[in-house]
C-alpha cells in the first residue's frame, strides 16, 4: 500500500511536522519502498528514508520549483525536472549529479525511466512546457530522440504543457496526458502517433484538460483524468473506450495505478484521495504480461 501515498495529501498526514514543512510540489517512492524524493519548493531535492523519514541527501538548484521525481527501477537513481528546464540524475549511493542538462524551452513537469527496447542501459524520458518530449541515453548525457507532440500552442495561446506521461515499455509506447485536452499514445521507437482520446468538456468553463495517465501492468490497459472529475479507461491495442468513472466532482489532479495493477488511487484539488478497483471499470483487475 506504500504506493498509494504517493497521494500528496494521504502522505503529508503521515510525515513528522519536520517533513510537512519542506513538501512543496511533487512526490515520489523508489520501487523498493525505502525512499521518497520530495522538494522545498524552492528547487532544493530532498532525499528520505520512508520508514523514519531522516533526511539522507540534499541537492539545491538555482531553480525555483523542482517537479517530476522518478526512480531507476532498481532504486540507485532519481531524476527531477524543474521549472527552468533542468534535467537532473542523482546517485543515491554517492549523492553525485551523474546526468545534468538543460536544453528544453521551458519548465521539465515530469520525468520517466524507461526503454525503447534497444537501449542497454535505458533512457530517461521528460517533458514539460512545448511541444516536444525528449528521451535521453542518461548515463552518457546524450539525447535520443525528440518527440513532436503535434499543438502548440493550446487554444488560449499558452504553451502546450505536458504534466504526466507514462512509459509502457512491455509494448514500446507513451501514454501521454496532454493540457489542451488529448491523451495520445505514442510509439516509442518511431514517435508514430498509435491513439488520441479526446477528453470532455467540462460544462462550466469548456475546459477539458488531461492531468494524469495510468497503464495497469502488461500495458494493455490505460487510464486518464483530470477536468471534470472522470476516469475514463481505454484500450490502448485497440483505442476503444472501455468505461468511464466520476471520482471527483471537478477535477482529478492526480492519478495513480498500483503496481500490481490491483488499485487506482485518484486525488483532487481539496485533498480528497479515492480509491478504485479496475474492475470498476470493465477492466481486469490484474492483467497477464
Amino acid at each position: 500500500m506504500r504506493y498509494l501515498l504517493l497521494l500528496l495529501a494521504v502522505v503529508l498526514s503521515t510525515l513528522p511536522a519536520s517533513a510537512q514543512r519542506v513538501v512543496r510540489a511533487d512526490l515520489a517512492f523508489s520501487p523498493d519502498g525505502t525512499l521518497a524524493a520530495t522538494s522545498t519548493g524552492t528547487g532544493t531535492l530532498l532525499v528520505w528514508n520512508a520508514d523514519d523519514w531522516s533526511l539522507q541527501h540534499r541537492y539545491a538548484t538555482d531553480d525555483d520549483r523542482l517537479f517530476g521525481f522518478a526512480f531507476t527501477p532498481d532504486s540507485r537513481y532519481v531524476a527531477c525536472g524543474s521549472n527552468g528546464g533542468r534535467l537532473a540524475v542523482m546517485d543515491l549511493k554517492t549523492g553525485a549529479l551523474v546526468f545534468d542538462v538543460q536544453d528544453r524551452p521551458g519548465s521539465v513537469n515530469v520525468a520517466r525511466f524507461g526503454s525503447d527496447g534497444t537501449t542497454p542501459d535505458g533512457l530517461l524520458f521528460a517533458a514539460g512546457e512545448g511541444r516536444t518530449l525528449t528521451s535521453y541515453v542518461w548515463h552518457t548525457g546524450i539525447p535520443s530522440r525528440v518527440y513532436d507532440l503535434g499543438r502548440d500552442p493550446m487554444p488560449n495561446g499558452a504553451p502546450l504543457l505536458v504534466e504526466d506521461f507514462a512509459v509502457v515499455p512491455e509494448r514500446g509506447w507513451l501514454f501521454v496526458a496532454r493540457f489542451d485536452g488529448q491523451a495520445r499514445l505514442m510509439d516509442i521507437a518511431t514517435g508514430a502517433v498509435v491513439h488520441t482520446w479526446t477528453a470532455k468538456l467540462r460544462p462550466r468553463d469548456g475546459q477539458r484538460n488531461v492531468k494524469d495517465v495510468a497503464v495497469l501492468p502488461g500495458g494493455r490497459t490505460g487510464f486518464f483524468a483530470g477536468v471534470g472529475g472522470d476516469v475514463i479507461a481505454v484500450d490502448l491495442d485497440t483505442g476503444a473506450r472501455i468505461d468511464s468513472v466520476r471520482v471527483h466532482p471537478d477535477f482529478v489532479s492526480k492519478l495513480t495505478a498500483r503496481p500490481d495493477g490491483a488499485l487506482l488511487a485518484t486525488l483532487d484539488l481539496d485533498g480528497t484521495a479515492t480509491l478504485l478497483a479496475p474492475v470498476a471499470f470493465g477492466a481486469p483487475a490484474r492483467e497477464a504480461v
